[in-house]
């Protein structure tokens, strides 16, 4: 294979960036999901997903994400020198089936001829060469009209991922037979022993014509529904709106259950292909994932942070604030951060999505997001709240700024404590050297602003009877955003 084979192909990467990753709260949460934490403590799943398609593709990824999460998107792929081609914002999560759709949907308005290679945001892939030689030995198939899926080799009878039941390989390749999906722990340990079948890895490479018409014809509500909302659609720079209210129709399905497991079982359907992928993959779906992909100490305790254990084994203890201790306890899973800890055990740990259910049920919001949440402009960490008050440290990133707004509740007292702020405040502008503050009283017009080329850190105190993120009325963005905290 001539080693410009990439130049001569339409290979258009997609990355599906949505999901809330309950099942790993509380170091995942929803405006903060699994995609964008760093477990290697230096880059995030999704930077790590963009950076392993350097040099299969000369076309920049169209990313698929909710609209809560489109600058956290931005930045982290700004961040490692990644400029996707655009960012189409999900108004409500509707699983992954709408989402390739919207994604191929623009695709095919950018290259007709576009074949697409759909990833997910949170995997690990160990063995970058080899995860990449699977997908360009893939690329004539899905370029001579194949449907090509992305099998992984399993190493354990893993009851908590679909199969593939792949045909006869021939240079990583064979025919697809049959999706399965989950099965039980004794159908998955036949699997295992009779070589024939694969996790499915959720990886989908075809043309993207060729999956708008797949789903055309095996699920025709999301067809209609998705081409409508994005014939509709607004554009924002890099972001893609598609229409909100004809998209909040749309059936929520996964690619599997929608359209794969109909079309091969459709005696008129396209080739469909398996590709067998043997490159230290894994999803890091649950806890006990977590725990077989760490490097485990001499009793099989997998840590990170300030841990002390004692008669401690097979387990997974994580800190990322405090000191952590854990004495006299097997298969464990303990996990703290700055507002939440839970503690469990391996058996159990499938049930943490529905633990998250029921503390979201009592209105609690620490499954919402983390004490340190991100804005387009940089960061905000709550330090202490109660009645009347509320206590902030915003990082302002160089060269960045506030929307010009007001409050109609609350108050602020601004102390600057690192960099220069230069306020707007009213009719008057003024700037602030660290120790120096001001006051913004209850309904005045005011901006913060960082025009140096460091970062720049703020002590925000307010005061009022409401306090929440919602009180903002935007009079002037340079990001575009309405009123809110978006």
């Amino acid at each position: 294979m001539p080693t410009n084979w990439v130049n001569n192909m339409t290979l258009q990467p997609v990355i599906l960036a949505g999901g809330s990753g309950t099942r790993l709260w509380p170091l995942s949460k929803e405006s903060y999901s699994k995609p964008f934490l760093a477990i290697n403590g230096v880059t995030s799943l999704i930077q790590e997903t963009a950076i392993r398609l350097k040099g299969l593709s000369e076309r920049p990824a169209i990313v698929v994400c909710a609209e809560t999460n489109r600058f956290l998107v931005k930045d982290q792929l700004e961040e490692i020198n990644q400029h996707p081609a655009s960012i189409i914002l999900e108004p409500t999560g509707k699983n992954t089936a709408p989402a390739l759709t919207i994604a191929a949907i623009q695709a095919v308005t950018e290259n007709k001829d576009a074949i697409i290679i759909s990833l997910h945001s949170d995997h690990i892939i160990k063995n970058v060469d080899s995860f990449q030689n699977s997908l360009k030995s893939a690329v004539p198939v899905a370029a001579a009209g194949g449907i090509v899926t992305f099998g992984i080799v399993p190493s354990t009878p893993h009851s908590g991922f679909g199969y593939l039941r792949k045909g006869k390989l021939e240079n990583g390749l064979g025919k697809l037979l049959d999706f399965i999906e989950k099965p039980d722990r004794e159908t998955a340990l036949n699997f295992l022993n009779s070589g024939e079948y694969l996790w499915n890895s959720g990886i989908l490479m075809l043309k993207a014509s060729l999956w708008l018409e797949q789903v055309k014809t095996h699920a025709p509500e999301i067809y209609k529904t998705c081409t409508d909302a994005m014939d509709l659609s607004t554009e924002d720079g890099l972001f893609i709106r598609p229409d909100s209210g004809i998209f909040r129709t749309c059936p929520s399905d996964a690619i599997d259950y929608a359209v794969m497991e109909k079309v091969v079982r459709d005696p008129k359907r396209p080739a469909c292909w398996v590709s067998e992928i043997n490159a230290g993959w894994s999803d890091l779906g649950s806890w006990n994932s977590f725990w077989e992909d760490g490097n485990p100490d001499n009793q099989g305790n997998v840590t990170s942070g300030d841990v002390f254990l004692q008669s401690v084994e097979d387990s997974l203890v994580l800190s990322t604030h405090r000191t952590v201790g854990v004495l006299g306890l097997k298969q464990a899973v303990v996990v703290e951060t700055a507002d939440s800890i839970l503690v469990t055990t391996m058996e159990h740990e499938e049930s943490v999505k529905d633990l998250v259910t029921e503390i979201n049920s009592k209105g609690k919001f620490n499954t919402d997001h983390h004490v340190k949440i991100h804005r387009p402009w940089g960061s905000y960490e709550i330090l202490d709240e109660g009645a009347g008050f509320q206590v902030k440290r915003l990082t302002v990133r160089a060269g960045e700024s506030l929307s010009l707004q007001v409050h109609k509740h609350r108050a602020e007292h601004w102390v600057v404590v690192k960099g220069t702020a230069s306020v707007t405040k009213g009719e008057n502008t003024l700037t602030l050297e660290e120790n120096e503050s001001t006051f913004i009283s209850q309904g005045e017009r005011h901006r913060l602003e960082n025009k140096t080329d460091s970062n720049l850190e703020i002590i925000e105190v307010q005061s009022g009877s409401y306090l929440g993120e919602d009180d903002i009325v935007r009079i002037e963005d340079k990001y575009n955003r309405t009123d809110g905290p978006a």
